[in-house]
């Protein structure tokens, strides 16, 4: 699957670029929608505002589209693993204190 020099072959072909900014940008407009309902609710609740921030900085960026090398994606992949598992933490408590 990998070849020697680190770069990633035998992959999937990608969508075109039209419907993958397409994509990209609905899932974006879903994103802010919920988070301006989020942001202007009357109660502070900053540990949901954290999680749903974090959630938008990794499941939303595209980074296969400017990534060749496999180790810069496997840090990038890293840290979207600690992004989302950081975010369910801080949902969870969230929840456990708003009860």
């Amino acid at each position: 699957m990998f070849a020697r020099d680190n770069k990633m072959i035998g992959i999937e072909p990608q969508l075109p670029l039209r419907d993958r900014v397409r994509d990209l940008n609905t899932k974006a407009y879903y994103l802010l929608v919920a988070l301006s309902f989020l942001y202007r609710a009357s109660a502070p609740s900053y540990l949901l505002k954290l999680a749903l921030t974090l959630t938008a900085l990794v499941a939303v960026l595209p980074v296969l589209d400017y990534v060749e090398s496999m180790a810069v994606l496997a840090g990038i992949r890293l840290f979207k693993v600690i992004g989302l598992a950081s975010a369910l933490v801080f949902t969870l408590v969230w929840i456990w204190t708003a009860l």
